[in-house]
């Protein structure tokens, strides 16, 4: 059987863009210089630090900026610029996802990579296992993988693999066929349920952000029921922020639940 290609062509050009944008010193040389300073600076800061012309730094920021290493705003007749904190974690990623090796996140317990069929059988099995736990979903049973597939974008869903194959996944959908909604996102992520308390959804779902800002795409949402703690803390720590509660928005087993609805809004994109 031919081997999967491990990413996609948009993001093979995504991340060959970054690579491009660091290859040059003097490139190189500000993004450090922006990084050790840890607040906006002006680009006159900048040109008295690497003696260069202001037009060569500022043609260099502009690369940096057009490929998401640098922030840049306007304040009055300067330009403030600072490091994207999104490249912290996107970069790395991108690094792993051309090359493989296991997650940062855990060493050598578990890599994360992107969902293909031949995970379907374990991904369907944890699903389910979640469903089965009572507090992880609306669901009742989980689909078959051609509904899955169907439902999920194929560019944004990973699994954490480890010695006893499948660990856990994440997977987005479009919340909306509208155009304007074209930059948002619903997703799930779920654990098998010996494999938690090892970092794999803290993985998972650092490997979908970076997926997505990749893409363009500013807004990741979901609904959790208020029940499921472990989930709403872990969502937290990723930056997403609590929008409300939905109270009574769906019935479960015979019962009216509440959901909270919570987002991650990318700093890097819109």
């Amino acid at each position: 059987m031919e081997k999967p290609e491990l990413i996609t062509e948009e993001q093979a050009r995504t991340y060959a863009a970054w690579f491009a944008a660091l290859g040059d010193p003097t490139r190189v040389r500000l993004l450090r210089l922006l990084a050790r300073a840890g607040r906006p600076m002006a680009v006159g800061e900048l040109v008295a630090q690497v003696e260069i012309g202001q037009s060569t730094v500022s043609h260099h920021l502009r690369i940096l900026t057009e490929a998401r290493f640098v922030l840049s705003e306007k304040q009055g007749t300067s330009t403030l610029c600072s490091v994207n904190p999104a490249c912290l974690t996107a970069f790395p990623h991108a690094v792993r996802a051309i090359v493989g090796g296991p997650s940062r996140e855990t060493g050598a317990e578990f890599a994360v990579a992107p969902m293909t069929a031949d995970h379907a059988e374990q991904v369907l099995a944890i699903y389910q296992a979640g469903i089965d736990e009572g507090d992880a979903t609306f669901e009742t049973a989980a689909p078959t993988w051609e509904v899955f597939d169907a439902g999920r974008l194929p560019a944004h869903r990973f699994v954490a693999l480890g010695e006893a194959g499948v660990l856990g996944w994440t997977a987005a959908s479009a919340v909306s066929d509208r155009r304007v909604y074209a930059g948002v996102v619903e997703h799930s992520v779920y654990v098998h349920p010996e494999a938690r308390g090892r970092g794999v959804a803290h993985a998972l779902l650092t490997a979908l952000i970076d997926s997505t800002e990749a893409a363009g795409i500013w807004t990741i949402q979901s609904g959790i029921f208020p029940e499921n703690t472990a989930s709403l803390a872990l969502h937290r720590r990723a930056g997403f922020r609590v929008i409300g509660r939905r109270e009574r928005v769906g019935r479960h087993h015979g019962r009216w639940r509440d959901t909270v609805l919570l987002e991650r809004r990318s700093q890097a994109v819109g």
